[in-house]
């Protein structure tokens, strides 16, 4: 590959998945659907060992590639295994490697990636790809918190849910001095998704394709995934005015802080009294431990066995895995 890999980020529900489906029906690139690298391999990667040894390499070959996470990402098997048995000798060799083999099977010159847990991985990604474009979408953390009260796999509470969009996307602007850095505004790219494509594409050094905006049948779609691969809308854009109370909006403007006015949004409510503040703050902490006791097996294993990926997944994922199985049942959650 000539040119750098280009790689998504933002904070979970900010239109990753959108933007990664546009730009991956792009001729000149393939956009490797979330590999969760960061969270699997990189920072295992003490447990793991240098991957200049053959039987560290093995291992965490076969862990990785035994994880749903990296059978559902689009990857072919085929010759995958063999390949990074061969070639991922280093973390950013095997990283490589991956994106790699997806833009081989899908006969693209360019590759790159989509994570948003990657947001807080740019830093290190520009050092191991000198150039690599980070496209970092970001969208109303008002509309993210409510997108993420419905769906079965994030925290229940609105103050972890905005804290969580002020640390992702603090994190991926700390690229932003890196010339290969571009914000991108989630409502900009639903209003007007040809012109903002056009300036992604001026940005990476490729020329705008209409076929970006032609939606692709991938098979099988999640139900939190399936807008992302339809026509674009701007349909969710202000759903969060009827989806959060008042009280909620003013805890989520409280926990982004700053922040909010820095990405370029105003503020709807005044300040939170200190009390709801406090029951914020105390329903957080009451969540957090029930999703520790909930993902307990998922603990120990990162704890005691952090090389057990797959065991750990699945245990972290199970819930997500129940709602696949029944999305009727628990596509939409009410607080």
């Amino acid at each position: 590959m000539n040119k750098p890999p280009v790689f998504v980020v933002g904070a979970p529900r900010s239109g990753t998945t959108l933007l990664r489906n546009m730009l991956n029906r792009h001729p000149q690139l393939a956009i490797l659907h979330e590999t969760q690298f960061y969270n699997y391999v990189y920072t295992r990667r003490r447990a793991f060992g240098d991957l200049g040894s053959p039987r560290a390499r093995g291992r965490l070959v076969t862990e990785y590639l035994s994880t749903e996470r990296i059978q559902r990402a689009g990857l072919d098997s085929e010759g995958l295994e063999a390949r990074l048995l061969r070639d991922a000798t280093t973390y950013p060799a095997m990283f490589a490697s991956l994106m790699e083999h997806y833009a081989a099977a899908q006969r693209k010159p360019r590759w790159g990636e989509k994570s948003p847990q990657h947001s807080l991985f740019t830093e290190t990604l520009c050092e191991w790809f000198p150039g690599a474009a980070i496209i970092h979408i970001v969208r109303d953390p008002r509309e993210v918190v409510a997108s993420l009260q419905r769906v079965p796999w994030a925290s229940n509470s609105v103050v972890t849910n905005a804290m969580n969009w002020r640390r992702y996307n603090q994190a991926a602007r700390r690229s932003s001095q890196q010339p290969g850095y571009l914000l991108v505004h989630y409502q900009n790219l639903v209003r007007d998704p040809e012109r903002e494509l056009g300036r992604i594409c001026g940005h990476i050094g490729e020329e705008y394709s209409p076929a970006m905006l032609v939606p692709v049948e991938t098979g099988r779609r999640s139900p939190w995934t399936r807008l992302a691969g339809e026509a674009v809308t701007t349909q969710r854009l202000g759903k969060w005015q009827e989806q959060l109370t008042a009280q909620d909006v003013a805890l989520v403007e409280w926990a982004v802080g700053d922040e909010l006015g820095q990405f370029g949004y105003t503020k709807a409510a005044g300040a939170p009294a200190v009390h709801l503040i406090g029951r914020g703050l105390a329903y957080a902490a009451f969540d957090a431990v029930r999703r520790r006791l909930a993902y307990f097996p998922a603990v120990l294993y990162r704890l005691l066995a952090p090389t057990r990926i797959a065991r750990e997944e699945f245990w972290v994922y199970r819930t997500t895995r129940a709602a696949r199985e029944a999305p009727a049942a628990v596509a939409i959650r009410k607080d």
